[in-house]
């Protein structure tokens, strides 16, 4: 034996001591038959989790076998044991389903904090918090309006909620038609110019009946959600109150201009009820908070906000860009109607989002060739946040059940 084999033997002879008591302080687990063996140092790293804990990680402790055993994934039990040797980075393996995922690491209690924090981008939150009025009444009031999904009662209130909507439409539609005999007859008791082209509704009297009766409903319901609100932030940060706003007001005034009878009023009532009647029409909007497909849409446009900043940025640069190149090689065309620079950024604006109304259209080769590079380019543009928003709201839609299984109620 030579000195480097003699060193290398005297080493080994040292180092006994501790490969045995690291082969003591090793545990053997199997997850569905697989077997892993791990350090308990590492698992004590983490003493609050089921592996973790000798008292928690000894009720799975089989005397025939000599080990742990788990009915768990073993693909997932591979990423949670990566969190006790790195330490601390979890990380979801691509080929498993997020809701699996947590499912797992929940039996095996990983730390909540960590979970509420590990949202990947395709994934809902774990659990939903929801707060409550502090007394029986106001709180079932509060769900039968604001969640009606929860309860029989919600549901059912839901559905006049949505009954009173659809029923809203039909006199509205009638405000839309115009009334050519009846706009002469007011212009010429008003005494003002022919040519200036009034609108007034002019709807039965059974629409008018039904608009009174939803005009009430929807106050009703905006003041008893207001007084039951548990928070005033919680109706300040939820846009479907504004439309509920924007549609109260607009129909009192809506039914307030129907009253009048002072024709210097009304007179001055025509200017603005143009404006009156598309705030109106937002009132289909509140379909939203009785449909959960709306909903989820609405959840999902909002995750990918910076997306849709993204995508308004690149449709301003390039706007600028194509409009500019437009400009300059179709102007010294004598038969091209892009006159100015708005003209070309209008031109690559249309081009962009492939509508092309015809209004303007380039005239030369060279204009040409830079339409067809800037239709392209807005098909790439548009495609990737339009195919990011698709994708979030399939998944919010897939894991809806995971939102309504972990919903918890929090009573003020």
């Amino acid at each position: 034996m030579n000195s480097l084999e003699n060193l290398n033997l005297q080493q080994l002879v040292a180092l006994h001591p501790l490969l045995t008591e690291e082969e003591k302080d090793r545990s053997v687990i199997l997850i569905t038959g697989k077997q892993y063996i791990v350090q308990n140092r590492h698992l004590r790293t983490y003493p609050d989790t089921v592996l973790g804990n000798d008292e928690r990680r000894n009720k799975y402790y089989d005397k025939e076998l000599q080990a742990y055993r788990f009915n768990r994934h073993p693909s997932i039990f591979e990423a949670i044991l990566y969190y006790y040797t790195s330490p601390g980075m979890l990380i979801r393996p691509p080929h498993i389903e997020p809701e699996i995922f947590y499912e797992e690491v929940k039996f095996f209690g990983i730390s909540d904090k960590l979970l509420e924090t590990f949202i990947e981008v395709d994934m809902v939150p774990l659990k939903e918090v929801r707060l409550l009025p502090n007394t029986r009444l106001t709180a079932w009031l509060w769900l039968a309006l604001t969640y009606p999904e929860d309860t029989t009662y919600g549901k059912v209130v839901s559905w006049l909620c949505i009954s009173m909507t659809t029923s809203s439409m039909y006199p509205f539609l009638f405000e839309i038609l115009p009334t050519v005999t009846e706009q002469r007859n007011i212009i010429h008791i008003l005494g003002l110019d022919l040519n200036k082209r009034l609108f007034l509704p002019i709807i039965p009297y059974h629409a008018y009946l039904i608009e009174i009766s939803c005009t009430v409903w929807f106050s009703f319901e905006l003041i008893l959600r207001v007084i039951t609100t548990p928070t005033l932030s919680t109706l300040k940060f939820d846009p479907l109150n504004y439309i509920d706003i924007i549609t109260t007001v607009s129909s009192a005034f809506s039914l307030i201009a129907y009253h009048l009878h002072n024709t210097s009023t009304l007179s001055n009532m025509f200017s603005i009820y143009g404006w009156i009647l598309i705030m109106k029409s937002f009132r289909i909007y509140r379909l939203a908070r009785q449909m959960s497909h709306l909903r989820l849409l609405y959840n999902a446009i909002s995750l990918c906000l910076n997306e849709v900043v993204t995508l308004f940025v690149l449709v301003t640069f390039c706007m600028l860009l194509f409009g500019t190149a437009l400009y300059i090689c179709d102007n010294s065309n004598s038969e091209s109607n892009t006159k100015n620079i708005l003209d070309g950024m209008w031109l690559a604006l249309i081009t962009l989002t492939t509508l092309g109304y015809g209004d303007i259209f380039p005239r030369s080769l060279e204009a040409r060739i830079v339409a067809v590079v800037c239709g392209l380019c807005g098909i790439i543009v548009f495609g990737m946040p339009v195919s990011n928003v698709f994708l979030r709201y399939a998944s919010l839609l897939h894991n809806r059940w995971k939102r309504n299984r972990n919903v918890r109620y929090v009573q003020l």
